[in-house]
């Protein structure tokens, strides 16, 4: 008899700049350990900031293309391919889920892992051998609804599926400076905001996100925040978060790293 599906906390990733996948920083590095303090997943199931459709998408079922969507970054960084397949019982799986919990959901038969992807995944799991299905992220997302996709989800956890978002905490490209300057009082204000919202549990501390502190210094568009939601309602109702890394690249980059679990 074959054992049963270990439950697997959902996590969100902190993906930085494309350069994170050539780089040895604290958060490579961090992403390079990480899968051995997991159990190792039959499938994962990602949502990326780079990912934004009318409508919800998931990937169809076969191989997926790497997207290097990026332009002006060194020439190793093109040659990077994660062949990472989406099968089609997983994809079958996620579709049946969120379709029970009301949502509509289009197969798209194009679209591989942007980096948003690829790039912790890469780190993380470097084989590319664990079959991966991409889930978009809704142009007019908010917070409570993308808390709800992650939700919906939230069974896949306990049949041995890891549930990821893919983002960062804070994003705001004109403020990047030199790798290893000081960070910024309103990148860790952010932050520590936060961190108090997910300590507190409650999705609907996030209802009216302009009252956070910088919050347009921290997100001039909202993203790249959002996966940290899809996490966050994948963890289930009583799912609190665990802060497992957190450092600072580019000085207001915030690479933060969580699982959530009750």
């Amino acid at each position: 008899m074959a054992a049963a599906p270990v439950s697997i906390s959902p996590v969100f990733f902190a993906h930085g700049a494309p350069t994170l996948a050539l780089e040895d920083t604290a958060a490579s590095r961090f992403l390079k350990g990480f899968a051995a303090s997991q159990p190792i997943p039959r499938a994962i199931v990602i949502l990326s900031a780079h990912w934004e459709t009318e409508g919800l998408k998931l990937s169809a079922p076969g191989p997926l293309r790497t997207y290097h969507d990026f332009r002006g970054f060194p020439a190793p960084l093109y040659d990077i391919s994660y062949p990472a397949e989406a099968d089609e019982a997983h994809v079958d799986e996620t579709a049946r889920l969120l379709e029970a919990a009301g949502h509509e959901v289009e197969l798209d038969s194009h679209r591989g892992l942007d980096h948003g992807a690829w790039v912790p995944l890469s780190l993380a799991y470097p084989t590319a051998s664990i079959p991966v299905v991409a889930l978009s992220l809704p142009f007019g997302s908010t917070p409570s609804s993308v808390y709800a996709l992650g939700k919906a989800l939230a069974p896949l956890k306990d049949r041995g599926v890891l549930l990821a978002g893919s983002g960062s905490t804070t994003h705001n490209l004109l403020e990047f400076g030199p790798q290893g300057s000081p960070t910024p009082a309103w990148a860790a204000d952010f932050d520590r905001w936060l961190d108090d919202g997910l300590k507190f549990g409650s999705i609907g501390y996030f209802d009216d996100l302009e009252r956070a502190p910088a919050f347009r210094r921290n997100h001039p568009t909202d993203e790249h925040l959002l996966p940290l939601f899809f996490a966050f309602g994948a963890g289930g109702s009583d799912a609190k978060a665990q802060l497992l890394h957190r450092s600072y690249e580019y000085g207001s980059i915030s690479m933060s790293y969580f699982k959530f679990a009750a």
